[in-house]
């Protein structure tokens, strides 16, 4: 489970997150009729950390094979902002980037093309994967500013966070399609995990007091739970590599680029998966579970790595 996309749990997942938020609004006498239903402001007035019920504003939809919200700046998405520059260490950004803070900005044309270009390439590659993301992730939000690459927050559910570099190419010759869907793939794999977590505990109640440990993603020393989630996203993003090298029509440079951005990635999915591995006994029988499906699908990754890196020259993965 959880590790392999899988578009039907997580709408039960989803199902059952939303029920609880719903039951919570009104217990508390919200207007549930000013929050639009399974939207991240919905989320956001059922948690205390929330603020209550804020203006949303109207939709706008993203073209082509997900009809995605592309997030305005609002109070709600403003105040996930917050919530993650106030958990970021003073000395340095959550990627290790001195400079200002984030904020939302709004959607230019050429970002939202690329969207639709990323979830019609992916709907080739790795349908499963878009297919679980339009079951968790109601809107895309663009982060500018150099403290936040991208992130998801838990009271703005369904909410994810990119960079507005997300959509550009990089300078490490990848396009920015695929940079757009490796960020989608991470941060629409940490909503995955909320949403499955709130239903089925993957660590024991004792994890939340344990010290924290050292992630491949994060600078800083990290909660049990954001080792565990860590490691999902980084076999996910090893598997979504692979597909793009395999399936995706990419020039010599691009496939070049996009073969060592797999090889870096199953480096530090290795690290999660061994160093979760050390902390089996903070892990539910259903962590366990996670945990042996993604050393095993890690296995496999690897493998398929090593035979490409021994293939002849011209030979595909």
């Amino acid at each position: 489970m959880l590790v392999i996309p899988d578009a039907v749990a997580a709408r039960r997942a989803e199902d059952a997150l939303w029920h609880a938020t719903d039951a919570v609004l009104r217990r508390a006498g919200v207007d549930e009729s000013v929050l639009p239903p399974r939207h991240p402001a919905r989320k956001a007035a059922a948690h205390p950390a929330g603020g209550g019920p804020a203006a949303v504003p109207p939709p706008r939809r993203a073209a082509g094979r997900w009809a995605v919200d592309l997030a305005v700046p609002a109070p709600h998405l403003a105040a996930a902002v917050g919530r993650a520059l106030a958990s970021i260490p003073r000395e340095r950004g959550a990627t290790g980037l001195e400079g200002p803070g984030a904020v939302v900005r709004d959607w230019e044309p050429g970002q939202a093309a690329v969207l639709a270009e990323t979830a019609e390439r992916l709907d080739r590659v790795w349908p499963a994967m878009l297919a679980e993301l339009r079951e968790g992730v109601s809107q895309i939000a663009l982060l500018d500013g150099r403290a936040v690459a991208g992130f998801t927050d838990f009271t703005t559910h369904g909410a994810v966070f990119v960079h507005t570099a997300r959509p550009a190419a990089g300078r490490d010759g990848l396009p920015g399609w695929v940079r757009l869907a490796d960020a989608l793939v991470h941060e629409g794999t940490h909503t995955r995990c909320n949403a499955a977590a709130f239903s089925t505990p993957f660590l024991v109640s004792a994890a939340d007091a344990a010290p924290c440990v050292m992630t491949p993603l994060r600078p800083d020393p990290r909660p049990l739970t954001g080792l565990f989630q860590q490691t999902v996203v980084l076999v996910r993003q090893t598997v979504l590599y692979r597909l793009v090298h395999q399936h995706a029509q990419l020039p010599d440079a691009q496939r070049e680029a996009v073969a060592g951005r797999r090889a870096r990635l199953l480096e530090k999915a290795s690290q999660g998966v061994e160093t979760l591995g050390r902390h089996r006994a903070a892990l539910t029988p259903a962590g366990r579970a996670v945990h042996a499906r993604a050393a095993g699908l890690l296995a496999e990754e690897a493998a398929r790595e090593e035979a490409r890196a021994v293939r002849p020259p011209g030979g595909r993965a």
